[in-house]
């Protein structure tokens, strides 16, 4: 397993060369401070006792010079990191912007394997039957059988990519030695060895091609917009039936009860019920009247509305989702660029083997099994497939997954920050306590007055106010204009008095007191309520965390999550009481955007794995510079996908420790893959070299481990869900 690493690693200078009186440094975070590293060798140079300080930004060295008397390599070390340390947020933040993810290249599809197959077991059964024999003699006729044919005929697209990867590369691949293999069994005239040696391969493969098809499938089948055509609006009012590759923006679209919307846009006319929840992971149908906006994806469940396309085809949202997630199992995870370096390297050994076992033996069939027999083909797919049936497991949960690099990520992560307002809260702030101070009222009298004056008002509290009253049973009186003051309260007349319901600010301003003492808030929000110049009463309102967020907590903290912090540009006592609420370890209150961003880069300079949680809006720069930035819930769906790394379509806290749970599970069974790759296939290489076992067993054992490897894979498809 690879240590994860760190920004604390990269700006860590180690010695590669020391004298009395001069130290050579390497620290190889360096070439991501081109513009600072002036600053920072002055800073260097101005350690006591220190000469000269010289940075070579492209060999990451630093040259320092200095009086031996006052101090050693030792202590000369342990001060040059002090000061080389105060850089690593600027290193971080200018790597993450310079990155940028290795990725792969896609199988052969399983229908082209299915008829790769289909040809070798034809050419093997025929060449075994009607055209035995038919082939010439010698060496060429070893290359003349139908099954040579056929195995040179299915071995081209495998030669190519050896021959560009041995450009490309300048060392052989794992195709390299397979073609080698094949055509070592076909001059030792083991024609039928070496196409089974292309079928188990193509096996191996089909069953990797069958994973991430498995995915695609999944993504569309939750996701995409399956009418072929929709209704669009003509100039005269008629409609017209056209496929939705012709729709465009700017199209008037009608949409019926029961059709799937197939364009993001703009209701126009007319008003239905829509279920979102594919898009916005909002479980209740919305209703959405003209200048609401609707999604491809979304489906009509009851009512008709015309929709003015504003984007179509793969503009939409939903598009762009399945687009995404469709390309992720190309961004290769660190552990699978070092299971592709790693197997790389092992294929001279193959050769090396081969020659060995060759001059040893003198047994030409001895050493053809040590080229039929090797390491690289399992490893790179150990990680392959693990990764890409956790992201088909993962969108069946309705979490999409970018890439499998943020599944390590997530695995190893021991830090999770969570932003406040409408990630972890509902966003929607509720009425929870009353408090009256007027000894003439009771708490029906203040909440009536407190609903005239917001009865008109759009603000999140005033909605509280409402619904609580509504709850309660109160009725509006009758009352005048209601006149809103933006950051302080709105006010109205009341049977001849001044109503005002607001800010404590908004009430002093206007000289209204109270004849009590005013209840301290506690971390919930206060809205006064005045009549005249008098405070009758307090309404506390607060925006309660979701259902399941202190059971997330409490799971993730469980499975090894060390620190978990709120993160929230509220109010410290409100921070402070959601905190408790849901157990974090603690809180930062009244941030900017970018100053979340702050807090997660410092935490990474420690060498923690972060995991930012948020609505992607405040929150997309912190969610771009994590480690693994989510996005919980639809509320900003654009926002999300652009800079989030995984979008959880369900506003449901425990979807985080879903994640965490099947990414833990996702890299045991790489682990697994791992053990079994080199295991089988270490006692395949001393069988071969060792004893009389054929090529084609020697193939079989190989291939075997591959499959193996997919097969386990193959498990986290059906990874049970988090509420089983």
């Amino acid at each position: 397993m690879l240590k994860r690493e760190s920004a604390r690693d990269w700006m860590k200078a180690r010695i590669a060369h020391s004298l009395p009186g001069r130290l050579r440094l390497v620290v190889p975070g360096l070439e991501y401070i081109q513009a600072e590293r002036h600053e920072l060798a002055a800073e260097l140079a101005a350690i006591a006792g220190v000469r000269r300080a010289r940075i070579n930004v492209p060999t990451a060295g630093v040259l320092l010079e200095y009086d031996p008397a006052r101090l050693d390599a030792p202590a000369m070390l342990e001060r040059a990191n002090l000061v080389i340390q105060r850089y690593a947020m600027t290193v971080y933040r200018t790597r993450h912007t310079a990155r940028q993810e290795e990725t792969g290249e896609l199988s052969m599809p399983v229908s082209t394997l299915a008829r790769r197959l289909a040809v070798n077991a034809g050419a093997l059964a025929l060449g075994n039957s009607v055209f035995k024999g038919s082939a010439g003699a010698g060496v060429v006729g070893r290359f003349t059988s139908v099954q040579a044919l056929a195995s040179l005929g299915l071995s081209a697209p495998i030669a190519k990519s050896a021959l560009d990867g041995l450009k490309r590369d300048m060392r052989p691949n794992a195709d390299f030695l397979t073609v080698t293999s094949i055509v070592a069994s076909l001059l030792l005239g083991n024609a039928n060895s070496a196409l089974m040696i292309l079928a188990l391969s193509d096996l191996a493969e089909m069953m990797t091609a069958y994973t991430i098809e498995k995915t695609r499938s999944s993504i569309k089948q939750m996701l995409s917009v399956e009418d072929g055509s929709v209704w669009r609006v003509k100039a005269d009012g008629s409609l017209e039936r056209c496929p939705i590759a012709e729709a465009r923006a700017g199209d008037l679209i009608e949409a019926h009860t029961g059709e799937k919307i197939a364009v993001d846009g703009t209701v126009r006319s007319g008003s239905a019920v829509v279920d979102q929840s594919a898009i916005t992971g909002e479980f209740v149908p919305v209703e959405r009247h003209e200048g609401d906006e609707v999604f491809a994806g979304t489906v009509v469940k009851n009512g008709n509305i015309r929709i003015e396309a504003r984007k179509v085809g793969d503009e939409t949202v939903v598009s762009r989702i399945v687009g995404m997630v469709e390309a992720s199992e190309l961004k290769k995870a660190p552990i699978q660029r070092y299971a592709d370096r790693f197997s790389n390297y092992l294929v001279p050994l193959n050769f090396l083997l081969c020659l060995t076992v060759g001059l040893a033996t003198r047994n030409p069939q001895k050493a053809l099994k040590m080229l039929v027999i090797d390491y690289s083909c399992g490893i790179k797919l150990s990680t392959a497939t693990a990764f890409s049936a956790a992201i088909n497991s993962a969108v069946k949960q309705g979490i999409l997954i970018k890439g499998g690099a943020y599944i390590e990520q997530m695995s190893e992560a021991n830090t999770v920050l969570l932003d406040k307002t409408g990630t972890i809260t509902e966003g929607r702030p509720r009425v929870v306590s009353t408090q009256v101070l007027a000894d003439d009222m009771d708490e029906s009298e203040v909440l009536a007055l407190a609903m005239a004056a917001e009865e008109t008002s759009s603000h999140p509290l005033a909605g509280a106010i409402l619904a609580y009253g509504a709850q309660q049973g109160v009725k509006i009186p009758a009352h005048g204009e209601v006149v809103t003051e933006v950051s302080r309260g709105s006010r109205t007349e009341v049977e001849g008095r001044t109503v005002r319901v607001g800010n404590l600010k908004f009430m002093r301003e206007n000289g209204v007191s109270a004849r009590r003492t005013l209840p301290e808030p506690g971390g919930a929000i206060a809205n006064y309520v005045g009549v005249d110049n008098e405070i009758v009463g307090v309404l506390f309102a607060m925006d309660s965390p979701r259902e399941n967020v202190r059971r997330a907590v409490n799971s993730l903290r469980y499975d090894g999550v060390g620190d978990i912090e709120l993160l929230t540009g509220d109010m410290d006592a409100q921070a402070a009481l959601v905190a408790e609420l849901i157990g974090a370890d603690g809180y930062q209150a009244q941030l900017l955007p970018e100053e979340k961003a702050e807090a997660v880069l410092k935490l990474q300079t420690h060498g923690n794995g972060v995991v930012m949680v948020g609505d992607g809006i405040n929150d997309a720069p912190a969610l771009a510079y994590a480690d693994v930035g989510i996005s919980l819930g639809g509320k900003s769906t654009d926002i999300a996908i652009e800079t989030s790394d995984v979008v959880i379509s369900r506003d449901d806290p425990m979807m985080i420790y879903a994640m965490r749970r099947l990414s833990r599970a996702t890299m045991r069974i790489v682990q697994q893959n791992f053990a079994m790759v080199v295991g089988i296939n270490t006692v395949g290489l001393i069988l071969g070299a060792s004893s009389s076992i054929s090529v084609m067993m020697s193939a079989l054992m190989h291939n075997m481990s591959t499959i193996l490897v997919v097969a386990n894979s193959l498990r986290l498809m059906f990874f049970p869900p988090i509420d089983a």
